[in-house]
Formats: structure tokens, C-alpha cells, sequence
């Protein structure tokens, strides 16, 4: 902040001086028209990629703010499109444009993000970046035919670029012309965006909805087996592809997947037992594998453990037995089965309170429809079923299963005249069909019956009814045959997936690994500290990144500053990191993230004296728990924290003196370097000041204010000398003083540069007055927006200017310095 309100004056005074070249200028609205990556209208295109750093570090610096202002987002792209002009191949510009328009409120920027995403989209785009900007261009238009107009403009401009992109564009579309009816166009862009990103699960799935006879199983399959390696721990995803895939009975395919979503269920709740919807698929698929049948009987082992009775998966623990041969062992599960049922019926309501005796708790309430059910197809007797079925159907006669289970007991047991009227009363079921196919036999009616069969079969292949009526078409010469072929679906899998049809459960830290690092322990003062952040693919299968999959692609990092300055900053950056789609196994996604930014940035550039050690600590998706803490929302994969060292700058005159004598003879760089020193420790002086204390290697000399000062205020000085370079150094010199207090004598030498002939330093001079001014600095601005040259200059001024007069009455055009100054 400027010391003194009054030299708002001297800066005018000094600003009405004006060169002849210095022309009067219609004001424009502030940077409404500029390109993308306009060069600024100037009779010198300037190039220096080192001044065009400078503008991208202030502009990144505001875009990471967390309470950044409208008009303050304005000057971050003004200074970004200055620092492109100076840079044509300047990285990082693009993005961070991109980022910053959608959040600026009241003013539109569509035109320059269209031309902004041109620039920027290709293979390492970040899909994060550019869908908000997508988004923000269709919240800027309304109708339907607006809305289609840009998503075609836009297409046309990016396409081919970028796979993902591509496809969500293409998604866009899609839905637009399926919101608008047009079905045949909109399958046309969501084939399209299916086919770049097989991720794409809003493609699919309206894809799906519009014509889900046009998709066939094996995509299906294929779908539900990606969006499993999209996110391994979702325990829904691997039930989804498990359950279709015994629904084609791919039944090796279904019991492995149940397998692996067992894992995947004791992995994240290991303190509770495996719930039914799993184990009971997961045996039903083994057993009709008819592979690795031990493992049903394990199943019903490791339940019968747990102190937990269920008679369905007795029944298929016992076929399974009776399978393998095991005939005697089969007998015994199912008498013990019958014995623990009995005793359970018998508690009545009380089943529940079994558990609580030392006994068994049933998993589902034991009934007389489940016993009748037993006798009908797991351990068939005709008799007990009549009995049991009887029962049932007693208890609940308008129960559609207990009148089918009843009209299926009587066909086994050979009384089909008393079945009959049962099914004229109950709705069309897989033993409804069963009963009818025993009927349409026993009257000769050969054909009729294998067909009913084959559909009882196709109702529920997996069943034990199915079973029961494959042993019946067997009787009648007659074979079941799936309606697609299994074996075709497996080499369709292979095809895609290769040995990873099945996924194998690994726990995440064996998925993954999280590698962050620095170059070197130590760094010196006025240096850049820039992060690697690696995120390594130790898996089988490719590591998807979305908002959806198992690492979302968000990182934090959190600083502790101790040694002379203590001091923690719990969110040093934040940020959505979604460059690659799929990173291969034993690939690594890396970004480079710049850490010596917001609070921490301000300590090492204010103390260049102090000697500090900085602990940086990465999260991967950070989540608050419970006592406030943060953590990585995957608790096996750890948080990283690498530690660093900034040694102080060991201040001595000769050192001092040194630097001050390369102004006039070092080159560009040392001058740089020296500017950033100097008013390093000029800030740090202002510091130790206000807070009053010292800390044990600060230095100070009643003779260094003096040199310091000399150094941006002599003629010859960082400010003021004219060599044909020193330009780049003057901008490098106001960047560093941003965040230093001027009095008046600082500010009317800054001012002298509102006159510089190049077009950078006018731009830096007039941030940095105005920033420093506190408000006072509204008529130099007003002079400046409507008289400068250079067309991002005037822009900056007018930013600038609004950001001052918020809710205040607008001044009068400023053409002629005013007679008279305060």
C-alpha cells in the first residue's frame, strides 16, 4: 500500500507529461475483443520469454486466490494474454485462461474460450479443464438450436485431438438431439462417443435407453467388465458384471467375478459377514460351472461359522457334493440342513433369538414354502414336498409361489389331475412352466413340452428348477442350448480384456503407487520449487482416471515451515488432475506442479535471510475424517511427504556490494536476480518491523536501507536505466516489489515508467501503482484506459479502474491533464 494518499498527484502530475507518442485513443469495453492469443496493437511486437513468466506467475497466482475477484480475474487473463505475445510457445497459458473465464461472473468470454480450447486441446489435455469450459459455453445459451450451433462449432474447431474429449462431445450432442426427439441423429453421436471412450458411461447408457435391442450381449458384457476397471472397490459394479454374465451363463466367467466381489467385501468391511446377495450367486455359478466345486462347500463352511443358517445355500452345497460324487457327503448336508430347518420352524417367530441361545440364526426366516422348495429340487421327495408344499399353500393361498410349489409337489409325486386346476390360479413362473411341461409329456405332447421347458430354462438357467427341467428334456431326447453361445462371448472377452477377463482383487496400495518429489534437499533463495507428482500403475490393468474411478484424479498439499519462521499452511494448492484417461500398467500418469506458491510463496520471498526447512505432504482424493484430520480417501495408499531445505542468503557488505555494482556491468540475469534480492530483503526490513522480532541469522546494517533503495531509485538503477534490455529487468523489478510497501519516493520513480516505450513495462507499472494505491490512483488510471497505446495496457487500466469505483458514481472522460492537481 502506498504510504501517502498524496502522491496520487505527483503520479498525475508525472503521467500528463506524455510523449508525442502516446496518442489519444477511443476507449474500449476492457478486453472484450481481444483473440485468444492477441499480440498487443503496438508499432513493436515484443518477444522475452523471461518478462512473459512474470505475467503468467502474477496471473497463476491470482487464479489460485481463494477469494479472487471478478475484475481481478480480468487482469489475470490480460496479463496472461500479455505474456502469450511476448511467448508464442509459452506452456501453460491456455489452461490457465481456460480456468479462469468460467468463473468470471457478469462478463462473457465464450468467443475467446472457443478459440482458447482450440489452442489448448490434444492428447494431454486435461478433461477437467476443458469440460468446465464446455459447460460454461452451453450455460451461456439457451435454445435448442444455440446450444446445437456451438457444440457443432465447437466440434469443429477440436475434433480428432482428443479421444475423450471427442466422445464427450460427441455425448453432448447426443443428448441434445435425444432431448429434442431427433433418435437417429442422437444414436449417431452416442455410437461416436461410445467408440473414442469406452468410459463413457452416460453414452451407454442413453445409448442403451434409445435402442436397446441394437446392442448386444457381448457389448453389454463388455461395458459392465470396464466400468469394473474404472473402479475396482465398487462392490455394485462387479455384482452388475457378475450377475449378466451368469445370466448368459458364462458361468466359470460369473463365479469368478462373484469371488472377486467377495474379496472386494471383506477388503472394505472386514468386521462384518459376507451378506447372502453375494455368497449364494457367487456358489449357484460354481456349481453350474462344474469346476472348482469345493469351493460351494466352502462357502457353506465359512457360513456355518459364523454361526448363520441358510437352507438355499445348504441345498447347493449338497448338489455340489453330489456332483463331485461325494455322495455320502451330500446325504449328510442335507439331513443336517433338514434338522436345523425343523428346529428353526418350530421357534416359530423366535427363529431371530436362535443366536442369542449359543444356536444358529437363520438368514432368512425358515418357512413351510422353503421346506417344500428343498423337497421339490434340492433333495427331491415327493411325499415331503406334498406335505411341506400343503402347509404352505394353507398358510398362503393367494401366494402365486406356494400354489406353484404345491402344483409342482403334486407332478412329482404323479397326481397332475390335482395339479392342473392349481394353474388355471397362479401367474406364469419357471415352475409353473415345469409343472405345465410334466403335463404336456404326460399327454403325448412331445414337442410342445421340450419347447415349454427350454423356456422354464431360459426364465432362470442358473436355477435349480432349470436343472430339474435340463434332467427332464434329457428325458425326452432334447438338449438346452443357450441363445448365445458361451463359448463365442469368452473369445469376445479374451479378445478385449486378454488375461484380464476376470479381475483379480489386489488392495490399493498394490494398485498404485504414489511417488512425489523435488530436484535435490536444498534450494536457494529466489529459485522456483517445482513438484513431480507421479502416480504409478502397478496393476494389471489400465488405471482409469474420471470423476468416477478408483483415484478421481484430485491432489492436495500441505506445508509446514519451521527453522527461523514457523508456520503451516494446511491447503498450499489444490487441484483436479485428469491428463490421461488410462494410464497402462507399469505406466506412471506425472504432472509438474509449482509448490513455491500463495503463503508459501510469500515466506520464502519476504525472508530471504531466514533458514528454513519445509515439509510438503501430498494427499491423492484428500478426505476430512472424523477428528478434522486429512486423509487420502484410499487409506492403504499413504499420504507422501518429502522435506526440503532453503538455506538464508548469508548477508555481508562485500556480498551486498557486489550485487549492487552488477547493476550497471552483470547481465539481464544477474540484474534479475539481484532485483529479486534486493527487494526481498527491503520486504523482509518492512517485516521484522512490524512484527518486532529477529530471528538469529537476520542481518542489518544502518548503511543497507540506504544501498537498497539506491538500487531501484539512482538513475542507473533497477528502474530507471535505459540499456536496450533493461526493460525485461524493469518488469522482472516491479513483479518482485508487488507485495512490498512504497512511500512516495518509490512510487513517483515508478511512475516516471507509465512513459517507457515499451509497451510491458507501461502494463507492470500501471498493476503495480494501482495495487499499491489503495484507491487512490483512479484519475492515472482513467488517463491511461483512454490514452495509452497499447490495447491490453488500456485494458489492465480499465480492470483496474472498475475494481476501484465498485458502487461508485463513474468520473468524467479524462482526454487533457487537468489544469489544476491536489
Amino acid at each position: 500500500m502506498l504510504k501517502d494518499r498524496s502522491i496520487a498527484a505527483s503520479l498525475a502530475m508525472i503521467l500528463f507529461a506524455a510523449p508525442a507518442w502516446a496518442q489519444p485513443v477511443v476507449p474500449k469495453n476492457a478486453f472484450s475483443g481481444l483473440p485468444s492469443t492477441a499480440a498487443p496493437r503496438s508499432s513493436e511486437i515484443l518477444s522475452s520469454p523471461s518478462a512473459a513468466g512474470r505475467f503468467w506467475e502474477i496471473a497463476y497466482e491470482l487464479s489460485h486466490s481463494p477469494n479472487v475477484t471478478g475484475p481481478q480475474i480480468d487482469q489475470a487473463i490480460i496479463l496472461l494474454t500479455a505474456a502469450r505475445s511476448m511467448d508464442r510457445q509459452m506452456a501453460g497459458v491456455e489452461p490457465l485462461l481456460l480456468k479462469l473465464a468460467p468463473r468470471r461472473a457478469g462478463k462473457d468470454y465464450s468467443e475467446q474460450i472457443i478459440l482458447w480450447l482450440q489452442d489448448y486441446i490434444g492428447e494431454t489435455a486435461d478433461r477437467k479443464i476443458v469440460g468446465d469450459a464446455i459447460r460454461y459455453l452451453l450455460s451461456r445459451v439457451g435454445t435448442y438450436e444455440e446450444r446445437k450451433a456451438l457444440l457443432e462449432r465447437v466440434v469443429g474447431k477440436v475434433r480428432n485431438r482428443n479421444p475423450a474429449v471427442d466422445s464427450d462431445l460427441a455425448t453432448l450432442l447426443g443428448l441434445l438431439m435425444a432431448d429434442k426427439g431427433d433418435q437417429e441423429a442422437a444414436k449417431f453421436y452416442l455410437v461416436q462417443a461410445y467408440t473414442n471412450n469406452k468410459h463413457n458411461k452416460a453414452a451407454f447408457a442413453k445409448l442403451a435407453e434409445l435402442a436397446p435391442k441394437e446392442i448386444s450381449p457381448a457389448v453389454y458384457l463388455e461395458q459392465l467388465r470396464m466400468v469394473v476397471r474404472e473402479n475396482p472397490l465398487d462392490i455394485d459394479r462387479a455384482l452388475a458384471f457378475a450377475g449378466y454374465a451368469e445370466r448368459l451363463q458364462l458361468y466359470d466367467v460369473a463365479a469368478h467375478a462373484y469371488q472377486y466381489a467377495a474379496e472386494v467385501f471383506r477388503y472394505l468391511y472386514p468386521s462384518e459377514p459376507l451378506p447372502p446377495n453375494i455368497y449364494l450367486p457367487w456358489a449357484i455359478s460354481t456349481g453350474n460351472a462344474g469346476r472348482e466345486l469345493d469351493i460351494c462347500l466352502q462357502i457353506a463352511e465359512s457360513v456355518r461359522r459364523q454361526k448363520r443358517f441358510d437352507i438355499l445355500l445348504e441345498a447347493i452345497a449338497g448338489k455340489a457334493a453330489a456332483k463331485m460324487g461325494r455322495t455320502d457327503e451330500a446325504q449328510r448336508i442335507f439331513q443336517q440342513a433338514e434338522l436345523k430347518a425343523e428346529e428353526l420352524i418350530q421357534l416359530g417367530p423366535g427363529q431371530s433369538q436362535s443366536l442369542e441361545q449359543g444356536g444358529m440364526t437363520p438368514v432368512r426366516q425358515v418357512s413351510a414354502k422353503q421346506f417344500a422348495w428343498f423337497y421339490c429340487f434340492a433333495n427331491p421327495n415327493p411325499q415331503k414336498a406334498v406335505d411341506w408344499a400343503n402347509r404352505a399353500y394353507s398358510v398362503e393361498p393367494n401366494s402365486p409361489s406356494a400354489g406353484a410349489l404345491l402344483a409342482y409337489a403334486l407332478s412329482i409325486s404323479n397326481q397332475l389331475e390335482w395339479a392342473k386346476p392349481l394353474l388355471k390360479s397362479v401367474e406364469r413362473s419357471q415352475i409353473v412352466d415345469l409343472v405345465q411341461a410334466r403335463i404336456l409329456a404326460s399327454e403325448g405332447k412331445k414337442a410342445e413340452a421340450i419347447q415349454t421347458l427350454k423356456t422354464a430354462i431360459a426364465g432362470d438357467p442358473g436355477s435349480l428348477a432349470a436343472d430339474a427341467a435340463r434332467g427332464l428334456l434329457r428325458q425326452l431326447g432334447s438338449a438346452y442350448t443357450p441363445p448365445v453361445d458361451p463359448n463365442m462371448l469368452t473369445r469376445f472377452l479374451l479378445e478385449r480384456f486378454g488375461q484380464t477377463v476376470i479381475p483379480q482383487f489386489v488392495p490399493p496400495d498394490q494398485m498404485m503407487d504414489v511417488q512425489f518429489s523435488v530436484r535435490g534437499q536444498e534450494f536457494s533463495y529466489g529459485s522456483e520449487l517445482e513438484g513431480v507428482i507421479a502416480v504409478v500403475n502397478k496393476g494389471a490393468e489400465p488405471l482409469v482416471v474420471t470423476d468416477d474411478s478408483l483415484f478421481q484424479g484430485n491432489i492436495r498439499v500441505i506445508a509446514r515451515i519451521s527453522g527461523d519462521i514457523t508456520k503451516e499452511i494446511p491447503n498450499l494448492l489444490s487441484e483436479t488432475i485428469r491428463t490421461d484417461l488410462a494410464v497402462p500398467p507399469g505406466r506412471s500418469l506425472v504432472h509438474l506442479t509449482r509448490l513455491s506458491t500463495g503463503e508459501l510463496r510469500h515466506v520464502l520471498t519476504t525472508y530471504p535471510q531466514a533458514s528454513l526447512d519445509i515439509q510438503l505432504t501430498l494427499y491423492l482424493d484428500p478426505v476430512t475424517t472424523a477428528d478434522g484430520s486429512i486423509n487420502n480417501r484410499l487409506v492403504d495408499v499413504k499420504p507422501v511427504t518429502i522435506s526440503i531445505r532453503r538455506p538464508g542468503v548469508q548477508v555481508t557488505k562485500s556480498y551486498v556490494q557486489s550485487r549492487f555494482n552488477a547493476i550497471a556491468s552483470g547481465q539481464d540475469g544477474q540484474k534479475i536476480q539481484t532485483a529479486q534480492l534486493f527487494t526481498g530483503m527491503l520486504k523482509e526490513q518492512h517485516a521484522i518491523a512490524a512484527h518486532g522480532t529477529h530471528y538469529p541469522w537476520f542481518k542489518y546494517a544502518d548503511w543497507l536501507p540506504g544501498l537498497l533503495r539506491s538500487s531501484l531509485l539512482s538513475q542507473s538503477g533497477l528502474l530507471l536505466s535505459e540499456g536496450p534490455g533493461d526493460w525485461v529487468v524493469k518488469v522482472h523489478t516491479m513483479a518482485d516489489m508487488l507485495s512490498m510497501p512504497l512511500d512516495q519516493e518509490l512510487a513517483k520513480v515508478l511512475a516516471r515508467n507509465l512513459h517507457h516505450a515499451q509497451w510491458p513495462v507501461r502494463l507492470m507499472t500501471v498493476y503495480l501503482l494501482a495495487k499499491s494505491s489503495g484507491g487512490s490512483f483512479g484519475s492515472v488510471l482513467d488517463w491511461v484506459a483512454q490514452n495509452d497505446a497499447n490495447e491490453l495496457v488500456r485494458s489492465i487500466a480499465m480492470s483496474l479502474q472498475s475494481a476501484s469505483t465498485a458502487g461508485v458514481a463513474p468520473r468524467p472522460t479524462v482526454s487533457q491533464p487537468p489544469a489544476r492537481l491536489p
